[in-house]
C-alpha cells in the first residue's frame, strides 16, 4: 500500500533538523539536502524492521505519531507559511510529503 507521510525540516547555516510527523523519527545534519535524504532513509528503514514484526506490532507501530505538540508546531507554521508571513530568527522552514510504502 502506498501512503504519503507529513514531515518538515528546518534550519539554518549548517544546523539543520526534518522530523517525520507520521511516525516520530528525526534527524540532523548540515543542510536541508542532507537532512531530507536522511529522513528518506530512516523512513525506509524503519519500515523495514516493521516488516519484520508480528502484524500486532506492525499495526500499531504504523499508526506511531510525534507528540501532539510537535503536530500542532508544525500547523502553526504550515499557517504562517500559507499567509505568508515569514519565520523567525533566520531560519528555514520546508514542509513536505514523502511517499511511502507502507
Amino acid at each position: 500500500m502506498e501512503r504519503t507521510i507529513t514531515c518538515y525540516a528546518e534550519g539554518s547555516g549548517s544546523q539543520w533538523e526534518a522530523v517525520c510527523l507520521d511516525f516520530d523519527i528525526a534527524v540532523q545534519g548540515g543542510s536541508f539536502e542532507e537532512v531530507y535524504r536522511g529522513l528518506q532513509e530512516s523512513v525506509a528503514l524503519y519500515l523495514e524492521h516493521l516488516a519484520t514484526l508480528p502484524e500486532a506490532d506492525r499495526r500499531r507501530l504504523m499508526a506511531r505519531r510525534a507528540p501532539l505538540g510537535e503536530r500542532l508546531k508544525f500547523a502553526y507554521h504550515a499557517v504562517r507559511t500559507g499567509l505568508g508571513l515569514n519565520g523567525a530568527g533566520g531560519k528555514q522552514r520546508h514542509e513536505f510529503l514523502l511517499p511511502c510504502a507502507a
